[in-house]
């Protein structure tokens, strides 16, 4: 009896140690890319139950990449499934302003550089929203992202909220 005791307590052991080892967080990753939070699933797929709601800026810790276009994470001590394109290492490409194009009569350059000889992106129309990356702005411009496509806008063309 004392021997199947022992050996139960060894096999809950290894277990929960295997078990601490897959969800050892690697390094802290951001949330970027999206307006205002990206979901944490219980599998790596779109369809898989909600945890929770990651908002914007909020730092996570990067367990392992899980394929399929997802990151297994740690948020808040919850283990879980994000899509990784809305994860970065990278804390500058938080987005945490929203801007509205004004001061134009139909639309502005976004530029793939701050300079208004830099090669043009996309027009973005009279009116449009774009999330504003307050970290990568310069004296005249502001790098901001517009349809998933990042670049910049001279700051006179461009309310922020």
């Amino acid at each position: 009896m004392k021997k199947i005791f022992i050996m139960a307590a060894l096999i809950v052991t290894f277990t929960s140690a295997i078990a601490f080892a897959n969800n050892r967080i690697v390094s802290t990753m951001y949330v970027v890319e999206c307006n205002q939070s990206i979901t944490l699933r219980d599998a790596p797929s779109v369809y898989a139950n909600e945890l929770a709601q990651i908002p914007l800026g909020q730092a996570v810790g990067f367990i392992e990449n899980a394929g399929n276009g997802f990151y297994k994470i740690n948020y808040d001590g919850l283990i879980g499934y994000a899509l990784a394109e809305y994860l970065s290492a990278d804390r500058s490409g938080v987005a945490g302003i929203s801007g509205v194009v004004v001061n134009c009569r139909i639309s502005i350059t976004l530029r793939d550089a701050p300079s208004v000889y830099a090669a043009e992106l996309m027009q973005i129309p009279l009116g449009e929203r774009v999330s504003v990356y307050p970290y990568d702005e310069t004296d005249e411009f502001y790098c901001v992202q517009y349809r998933g496509v990042r670049g910049y806008v001279l700051k006179t063309y461009l309310r922020v909220e």
